[in-house]
């Protein structure tokens, strides 16, 4: 009676939670389901998982690679032409920049050499004359006419200066030394022309019944070596005129050799004073500054490798130091890159190396000097020695045939020795005081009073030495000059290289063809000959 009444009441406390468990999961079956708010580190556990994805087809991974590389292609199609077109165009700015005309104003590196210049002449002019001449050398490539065409244009721009009237002759492109005066009257304002010989007497008349306020004459004279005469006359009658009362005349005298005052006869040289401006050959450093500037001038910084450029400079500053060989190999090692299809980047070392191998192989001088017997060799061997030695455009003939005779015996020696097979023995008689026999080697060696005597006895060397000259005259390849104020025949005598070659470019030539190793160190060694930087 106790136990069934207490089942009965927990089982009917029961049913109604029953009920409502029942009743909570049909409206949860009715509603849509809630995902329960997940705690903060369930959410960083489900963020750091990785998340599954479906693997695409081989369908789809072609797809997008080829929208890659049609990206990729388009990208370059679209960037290309236009650096393409910039780094063509930097170049050409700077093979213009390079060539002879791609320089206005001031030279650099020759600032105490322009001032000089243009103090005297701004003097002379303010006077109305000078008796002074104002004498310029150096050797060429050293900026000398350059330097005096930039001052005389600021001369004639000067309004607070008389008026002037430049006259330029070039020496060297006269038929003979006497035509400089048909030239000179041809360039004066007003004048008329005139037979070649009445042109010196209608110039003394000019200057003769010149007035106050007559333009100045500013007489340049370039390679003023080439109107040396034996008798100087031509020298004589152009430096007379600065003695009249008032020629209103101005002279500037530009030489490649810096003793022509000492060349001049007494009389010529009694005529007039001399105030001299020396330009030395460009140094290295010089060399990579006029470079540099040249591509900055033009925004063309960027189209030589600098390494390239320090090369090249080293290269002009160990020869000549002649300015424009180094601008003529920059502009080509330019134009060599710019025809290399498929190359990028500036012009480097290995286009300068191929511009200066075509620049040496279009010469004309260097293709004849490898076709040259091997004795005119030897002689310009000696001709290029002599004047490396010398440091001067110009070598007596007397200097170079003797310099010629001792490579000759050199040369000779060797050969006969390189011939003989053994080494005679202690005690056995020279060849040349032994009497022929079987047993005597087939080419003995000579001894050196024979070798003298072959070589530097008699007139047999300066009959072909006089032959040599005339024959490398004849073809350009060197010129002679007479030394008037020399007293023996043999010692005025002067020789020089022909136009356009220079001591570099004769060396590299001789380098290529001479067999003789003793002779081609000392081609080699003689670049080491110039003073010191």
């Amino acid at each position: 009676r106790v136990v069934l009444p207490l089942i009965w009441s927990s089982a009917a406390s029961r049913a109604p939670i029953a009920r409502r468990r029942t009743m909570t999961a049909d409206v949860a079956a009715a509603t849509p389901k809630r995902r329960a708010p997940a705690s903060a580190l369930d959410e960083e556990r489900s963020a750091k998982a990785p998340k599954r994805r479906g693997r695409p087809t081989k369908t789809a991974e072609r797809i997008a690679a080829a929208a890659g590389a049609a990206a990729a292609l388009a990208l370059k199609a679209a960037a290309s032409p236009d650096a393409a077109a910039m780094e063509v165009a930097r170049l050409q700015r700077a093979a213009e920049g390079f060539r002879p005309g791609g320089w206005q104003g001031k030279l650099p590196c020759r600032e105490t050499e322009q001032e000089d210049i243009s103090a005297h002449l701004t003097k002379a002019v303010k006077q109305g004359g000078s008796v002074q001449v104002l004498y310029i050398s150096g050797m060429p490539g050293t900026g000398k006419t350059a330097s005096v065409m930039s001052t005389l244009k600021q001369l004639t721009s000067d309004e607070s200066l008389p008026r002037i009237a430049p006259v330029h002759i070039n020496a060297m492109r006269l038929g003979s030394p006497s035509a400089v005066f048909a030239e000179m009257y041809r360039q004066l304002p007003g004048s008329r022309s005139c037979p070649s010989a009445a042109a010196h007497g209608e110039l003394t008349n000019y200057f003769e019944n010149r007035k106050g306020s007559d333009p100045v004459v500013l007489l340049m004279i370039d390679e003023i070596d080439q109107l040396i005469t034996r008798n100087q006359a031509v020298l004589y009658r152009v430096f007379a005129w600065l003695s009249l009362p008032r020629p209103r005349l101005v002279v500037v005298a530009i030489s490649n050799t810096m003793d022509l005052p000492e060349r001049l006869l007494p009389r010529v040289a009694s005529r007039f004073g001399i105030v001299r401006v020396d330009f030395m050959p460009y140094r290295r450093d010089q060399i990579v500054q006029i470079l540099h500037e040249r591509l900055e001038t033009h925004d063309a910084a960027g189209a030589f490798a600098p390494t390239a450029l320090r090369l090249c400079a080293a290269r002009v500053a160990a020869g000549s130091g002649d300015i424009r060989k180094a601008l003529q190999l920059c502009c080509r090692s330019v134009e060599v890159r710019l025809a290399s299809p498929g190359v990028q980047g500036p012009a480097d070392v290995k286009h300068l190396d191929v511009a200066e191998k075509e620049l040496l192989r279009a010469s004309p001088a260097a293709r004849a000097i490898g076709g040259l017997p091997v004795r005119t060799r030897r002689f310009l061997s000696a001709l290029l020695l002599e004047l490396r030695r010398r440091e001067a455009d110009v070598a007596p003939l007397q200097a170079v045939t003797l310099r010629y005779t001792r490579l000759l015996t050199a040369t000779s020696l060797d050969t006969a020795m390189a011939a003989t097979p053994t080494r005679p023995q202690a005690g056995t008689p020279t060849p040349c005081a032994a009497t022929p026999s079987a047993r005597a080697p087939p080419s003995p060696a000579p001894c050196m009073p024979a070798v003298l005597s072959m070589f530097g006895g008699g007139g047999h060397v300066d009959e072909e030495v006089s032959y040599m000259v005339a024959a490398l005259v004849a073809v350009a390849l060197i010129e002679q000059h007479e030394h008037a104020a020399a007293t023996d025949l043999a010692a005025s005598r002067l020789l020089t290289l022909g136009a356009g070659l220079d001591t570099d470019d004769l060396a590299v030539s001789l380098e290529g063809v001479e067999d003789h190793p003793g002779v081609l160190g000392l081609i080699q060694e003689s670049r080491s000959w110039r003073r010191a930087d």
